[in-house]
């Protein structure tokens, strides 16, 4: 491991787990971490029972019909963990894959209980990581059944950018994998998203998708 990409991995905890340099050099010495290229089957895999907390790159989580149809349940970044203690379970359906090229730091379920056992700050900071999927969850439902697919898609759209302070969605979203978000096809979110950015509501810039009018693409919302 390099010295860049350890401190890179003592970022992620520090910021996933809100916890001092003295945990986070304690949570550090029990992870793995491994790199990944975009596509990769990250959870399941055979005889690995861990969760991972996501270092650099972004990942999704999906589930599969018996012809082929894919869902997607949650998007997944920098700071988020995935694997057994995120409620994935064994399924054959269900699966979480690499969107980007990225970095994992893994956690065995056995050190991972023990460090919630003996420190809150773990314990709440995967409590609140559960509780938020509910809530995406809960709020991807109602956006299935209650929005038009012009809303849908500028909630996903208002949602990635105020993850950052410049409201600036980097990589450009993927407009394949933006349907999959918004339940809808490729054309249609090609053609909306063009549509939106003719009306000045977003911009292209360099790496990313900047939303320039984020009150007024929450009027297109509902």
């Amino acid at each position: 491991m390099t010295g860049q990409a350890g401190g890179t991995m003592q970022a992620a905890i520090a910021d996933a787990f809100a916890c001092d340099q003295d945990l986070v050099g304690t949570i550090s010495a029990l992870a793995r971490e491994t790199s990944h290229s975009r596509g990769t089957v990250l959870w399941p895999l055979e005889d690995r029972d861990e969760t991972t907390l996501i270092v650099a790159g972004s990942a999704q989580e999906v589930a599969y019909g018996q012809d082929g149809s894919m869902l997607q349940l949650m998007v997944l970044g920098r700071g988020d963990l995935y694997g057994s203690l995120m409620g994935a379970g064994e399924s054959d359906t269900a699966r979480t894959e690499a969107v980007s090229e990225g970095r994992g730091a893994h956690f065995t379920t056995a050190s991972l209980v023990r460090l919630m056992d003996s420190y809150g700050a773990v314990a709440r900071a995967i409590n609140r990581q559960l509780a938020a999927r509910l809530e995406a969850l809960r709020r991807r439902m109602v956006e299935a059944t209650l929005l038009s697919v012009t809303g849908r898609i500028s909630a996903e759209l208002l949602r990635r950018s105020a993850l950052a302070e410049d409201r600036t969605i980097r990589p450009v979203p993927v407009m394949s994998e933006l349907a999959l978000s918004v339940r809808s096809t490729r054309e249609t979110v090609s053609r909306t998203v063009s549509q939106l950015e003719k009306r000045g509501l977003v911009k292209r810039v360099e790496g990313g998708l900047l939303v320039v009018a984020p009150h007024r693409l929450e009027e297109l919302v509902y």
